[in-house]
């Protein structure tokens, strides 16, 4: 496309309409048909000439020229109708790899429609275990026991912008459906929630949202209630109330009616080590508080070296009621960057009844107690939004000595 073409469909997309702007280039006269496109693009700084004062509208316009065009009409698009607003969303979708190296954030699937967005993803999963020998599986010894199966989910989250500082957020999930089971898979409302921004350094969210406790190791799951956070990337504190939706001390505070308050400090300790406190409250009949640190290190190369730990405790059960990881890993693993890919192997040891109630980590089931061993985890980029992530948990151990079974599993993931 020439660039005179380029620049006149950019004001009719922009609804740029300063009739008497002065041309600024050397080669474009009034005698031009696109002279008073370019004029008025160029005094609102949507397109600029060559050093030498030229425009050169006779060149076809290169893809990086063309996306610094959209970059800028991206901060004009509360401007435009939602006519203008749509086609500027795809040519930024069109243009997403050339604008992320203008340092302009867009995701080439995403979908926007005014304020309004929506992302998804989708999983494929494969799940198997069996016995090995001297394993023992529900209170009896089993050499024989073998089960695998095969599952789908799919999720789909929906945001709009209710203002410069306020977002409001609900996600569509399935359950984990079994491939050959009866009926349709179950869909709820996994994630509702409002946001909003205090200035830059205090954020508040009330809802069914997400809440990751340290790295991790004791909770990532979903939370009914209120979290704020206050603070820069450096160094931030975040404080919840409310009641933790997943896990063993979910179905205590179900029981109990009781919910729980969370404290966490969060620092970045140099360029390369997050050091992360916590102290958890559970505000019912039984003493299940608990507190903990994670420290997690990237190094290297591009800082592919990771190494990492994650220590808990409940607060009057001393060792029984601990527990802790630590790990290694190598690679930069990026679902949006096809080829790339990362390995970790992490060892645990939990208590007999530690505080790790719904972990990260794909651990096998047995409660998340009464266990030590390795998990190894390989992730890689198929393509561009579709990753492969495989979990296995060999030669596993009971406290007691006895075996856990061998435990595998392969997922297929999906953006969108």
């Amino acid at each position: 496309m020439k660039k005179q073409l380029a620049v006149l469909a950019a004001t009719a997309v922009l609804g740029v309409t300063s009739a008497f702007a002065a041309n600024p280039f050397s080669d474009v006269t009034p005698q031009d048909w696109a002279y008073q496109a370019v004029a008025q693009l160029a005094s609102q700084g949507i397109v600029n000439g060559y050093p030498d004062g030229t425009f050169k509208g006779q060149n076809n316009i290169t893809r990086y020229e063309m996306a610094q065009m959209v970059a800028k009409a991206l901060v004009r698009q509360d401007r435009v109708d939602a006519e203008q607003n749509a086609i500027i969303n795809r040519l930024a979708n069109e243009f997403s790899a050339e604008l992320n190296n203008l340092g302009v954030r867009v995701a080439t699937l995403e979908n926007k429609v005014g304020n309004f967005a929506f992302t998804g993803d989708a999983r494929l999963k494969y799940e198997g275990s069996h016995t090995t020998e001297n394993a023992y599986v529900n209170n009896e010894d089993s050499e024989t026991d073998k089960r695998s199966k095969f599952d789908y989910r799919a999720r789909v989250q929906f945001e709009a912008t209710v203002n410069d500082n306020t977002k409001a957020v609900v996600r569509l999930a399935t359950g984990d459906k079994e491939f050959g089971a009866a009926g349709n898979p179950e869909t709820t409302l996994d994630r509702v929630y409002v946001q909003h921004n205090f200035g830059k350094y205090a954020t508040a969210t009330v809802g069914r949202q997400d809440l990751v406790i340290g790295s991790g190791l004791t909770y990532d799951g979903a939370f009914e209630g209120a979290q704020a956070t206050v603070g820069k990337d450096k160094l931030n504190a975040t404080v919840s109330y409310g009641y933790m939706v997943d896990g063993d001390l979910a179905d205590l505070s179900r029981e109990e009616n009781a919910q729980t308050t969370s404290y966490q400090l969060n620092a970045k300790l140099g360029k390369h080590v997050d050091a992360k406190g916590y102290y958890v409250q559970y505000h019912g009949d039984k003493s299940v508080n608990y507190f903990g640190g994670a420290v997690d290190t990237h190094f290297g190369p591009h800082s592919k070296v990771w190494l990492g730990g994650e220590y808990s405790r409940f607060e009057t059960l001393g060792a029984a009621g601990e527990g802790w990881t630590a790990g290694i890993g190598y690679g930069k693993y990026d679902i949006t960057k096809p080829g790339t890919w990362g390995a970790k192997a992490q060892y645990f040891r939990l208590g007999e009844v530690s505080p790790v109630t719904s972990p990260t980590w794909n651990l096998p089931d047995i409660s998340n107690s009464n266990f030590r061993g390795w998990l190894g985890t390989i992730d890689y980029a198929v393509a561009k939004n579709v990753g492969i992530t495989a979990n296995a948990q060999l030669r596993g151990k009971y406290l007691d000595g006895y075996e856990v079974p061998d435990y595998y599993r392969v997922e297929l993931n999906y953006q969108f």
